[in-house]
């Protein structure tokens, strides 16, 4: 008591903290700097990747819409990011769920988890922040659920809340190769890959989701009989949480289809333009400046399918519907 009452504001100029009051403050240290190093990598993260993708990708710099330029650094930076931590997330869900550790090492690898966790949301609160202009409500709202399951966690630190929130933090990953079908959508529209790319995506994605409900249940059913009180209605909201996502993220299906379709339809009409102009190259000598691939480059994306199906602007601002 003695060395509460007489300390001062000297150690704040001329030593450290003493224990107890850095404690009070921050009760991880560990945790606080992992956590701190990883938003200011995150934060680095976008203007180097808009850098690379400015100096390397001429489809990049002709995009007009400064909107429409964030999502599509956005879903560089998504894939990139849920591509580098799929095998590090998984090793340490294998870990907290499917093997048994000593209490030390268990609580290091739900540390690491937190960071994750808390890393993802922080990626997708930035999202918000920068596509403040004309940000969807529903973009809003399923973003902003996500986030406020990932606080629950430190709000009421249960297993079961641990479990569950990890479980749909986890299921993210698997939707990088979404986010790499979308970008290669707006810089390799033409390219024979991308539609094989965005059906691989559709596929992951999809294949995931019940999966994903499949181990919500089971980590909720598992902690039903806990003496925590608090397990059976965290474990209820969480099923209601996971039943609103999961229903959100079928929805973007139907999206992603459409894109899949546009540019299975895009690609087929390049390809008889292609053909054309080459008919056309042999049987007239007058023309001297067509080449096989003029066209094709310069195909205008909004001409490409029908008027019904022209959901780019739909599909930019409702596809990071994810998580």
């Amino acid at each position: 008591m003695s060395q509460v009452t007489n300390w001062s504001l000297d150690p704040l100029l001329h030593g450290n903290l003493p224990t107890t009051v850095l404690e009070s403050i921050f009760e991880n240290m560990t945790f606080v700097r992992e956590f701190y190093i990883m938003i200011l990598m995150l934060s680095v993260t976008y203007p180097i990747v808009h850098k690379v993708l400015l100096y390397n990708f001429e489809r990049y710099r002709e995009i007009k819409t400064h909107g429409k330029q964030i999502v599509v650094l956005h879903h560089a930076v998504e894939a990139l990011i849920l591509s580098l931590s799929l095998p590090f997330f998984t090793y340490y869900m294998i870990r907290v769920n499917f093997q048994i550790h000593e209490l030390e090492e268990v609580v290091s690898s739900f540390r690491s988890l937190a960071i994750i966790l808390s890393t993802f949301m922080m990626m997708y609160l930035m999202e918000i922040a920068s596509r403040y202009d004309g940000a969807r409500a529903i973009i809003l709202f399923h973003h902003l659920l996500a986030a406020t399951d990932g606080l629950m966690v430190f709000l009421f630190p249960t297993s079961v809340m641990l479990k569950t929130a990890s479980i749909l933090v986890y299921f993210i990953v698997f939707e990088a190769f979404t986010f790499v079908g979308l970008f290669m959508y707006r810089i390799f529209p033409n390219s024979k890959v991308t539609p094989k790319i965005i059906f691989a995506g559709m596929v992951m994605f999809g294949g995931s989701r019940p999966i994903q409900v499949l181990w919500i249940g089971a980590a909720v059913f598992g902690s039903w009989g806990e003496e925590n009180s608090g397990a059976k209605w965290q474990g209820i909201m969480q099923i209601v949480v996971t039943v609103i996502l999961t229903v959100l993220q079928f929805w973007t299906l139907q999206i992603h289809f459409k894109l899949w379709k546009r540019c299975i339809t895009k690609g087929a009409r390049s390809n008889a333009s292609t053909t054309k102009h080459k008919g056309r190259i042999v049987t007239s000598h007058k023309i001297t400046s067509i080449t096989s691939t003029s066209d094709v480059d310069t195909i205008d994306e909004e001409a490409a399918v029908p008027k019904d199906n022209r959901d780019d602007e739909q599909y930019d601002k409702q596809a990071t519907v994810c998580g």
